[in-house]
């Protein structure tokens, strides 16, 4: 059967090219890379029958939309501050440009705007655009609150900064005094880049400030650390090699300051990330890259759909061992026949939750594609009941798999 535009989006097929290894180095892709080769090299490849977009169409995931939201809110009053030369939100200029803004829960609304304009440019997104957008809605006053919260905290040398001083654009030249939102630091001779959300700079000191909505972690440290060594070896902004003597991450639980790195720690820091570089591009340059199976990595993995390695028996049942939840799994099904207006019955292929072979009525409302009988699906997060033992000698398939907003089905390329 031959498969329509839309079904090639939903269909399991791996990149044509597989992807070189970056040129430069971001502590993103590093922990990608480190993580699992293949995940990040099926991430970053070219799917150019799919969208115009880099990479592949990333996976929605409404708690990192929520992060994003909080994020750019930051990022837009942040530089509203700066250019008004406010040195905290706590000073009464701070109100003027609040009021300029429009309040906080404007800000806020108008960065879910910007979200899910972004989800209209993404062809996995586009089908949860109304369902995102509500979610969001729902939560404007917690986000407000996270936004008001890190905020609250944050300390701006009483410097304004112009708006056409803004250095997130391709004229790069030497930083002095001022404060600089959404900079990117880059390191040219080791191969490294990075953008600091905020580069606070007096003649006495040089601040880096991360905001940060998730958790507070170790590898949050890492990476300011990374970028504390980003600025000294920034030759273009910082041609002195001036050290930051003060590093933040401001959390919506209050900040965390990070002790600063003596010359002697940063050197060691070059070294330890030139030589992670060079592993992990060697670990990309292999075709197909290995696969790290991993019930942390796996479980947040967006291209989980691709990789063959997830859906063998041995990745399933180091799943199964270490499944926090057994409700909502992932699960590969042959489709037998339709039952219904919306179901089908399916034998179970392959699933940490249920044997193979096992019968599983399957649910979905509004599938993304015509499920047919001899069909091969994965299915993505999908909510899996088991009924009591009494079912299991009914007639009724004894596994019900239920698709909710969040779950996405894939027909498996032959």
């Amino acid at each position: 059967m031959a498969r329509s535009e839309h079904e090639s989006l939903w269909t399991t097929m791996a990149p044509a090219v597989w992807p070189d290894a970056p040129p430069e180095m971001t502590v993103t892709t590093l922990t990608g890379i480190e993580a699992c080769p293949r995940r990040w090299a099926l991430g970053a490849a070219d799917y150019p029958t799919l969208w115009t977009g880099r990479g592949y169409p990333p996976r929605v995931q409404l708690s990192a939309l929520a992060g994003t939201v909080v994020h750019l809110a930051l990022e837009v009053i942040t530089k509203r501050l700066v250019w008004a030369g406010c040195p905290s939100v706590q000073d009464p200029l701070a109100v003027k440009v609040m009021k300029g803004l429009g309040g906080h829960t404007r800000v806020v609304n108008e960065c879910i705007d910007r979200v899910i304009e972004g989800l209209t440019e993404n062809p996995r997104g586009r089908r949860l655009l109304e369902f995102a957008a509500r979610w969001l809605r729902a939560q404007v006053p917690e986000l407000r609150t996270r936004v008001q919260t890190i905020l609250s905290g944050l300390g701006l040398p009483q410097v304004a900064v112009p708006r056409t001083g803004d250095h997130t654009s391709h004229v790069r030249g030497p930083l002095t005094t001022g404060v600089f939102p959404e900079i990117e630091l880059r390191a040219r001779q080791i191969g490294w880049k990075g953008k600091v959300d905020l580069l606070l700079l007096s003649p006495g000191a040089s601040e880096i400030t991360d905001f940060k909505t998730g958790e507070p972690s170790d590898a949050h440290r890492f990476q300011i650390q990374v970028y504390a060594l980003l600025w000294s070896r920034d030759a273009e902004l910082n041609p002195e090699g001036r050290r930051a003597n003060r590093l933040v991450l401001a959390y919506s639980s209050g900040d965390a300051e990070v002790p600063a790195l003596t010359d002697a720690e940063l050197d060691a820091l070059e070294r330890e990330i030139v030589t992670r570089r060079e592993a992990a591009r060697q670990a990309v340059s292999r075709q197909p890259p290995e696969a790290r199976p991993d019930p942390d990595s796996c479980l947040h993995c967006g291209v989980r759909q691709l990789c063959n390695e997830y859906w063998t028996p041995q990745t399933q049942r180091l799943m199964a061992n270490e499944a926090r939840d057994r409700r909502f799994g992932d699960i590969e099904v042959t489709i037998s026949s339709r039952r219904g207006a919306s179901s089908w019955d399916a034998i179970v292929e392959c699933s940490s939750i249920v044997k193979r072979g096992q019968p599983i009525l399957l649910r979905a409302d509004n599938p993304t594609f015509a499920f047919y009988a001899g069909q091969r699906v994965r299915l993505i997060s999908v909510h899996l009941s088991v009924p009591d033992e009494q079912a299991w000698e009914s007639e009724q398939p004894a596994v019900i798999g239920t698709m909710g907003a969040g779950s996405e089905a894939f027909i498996v390329s032959r």
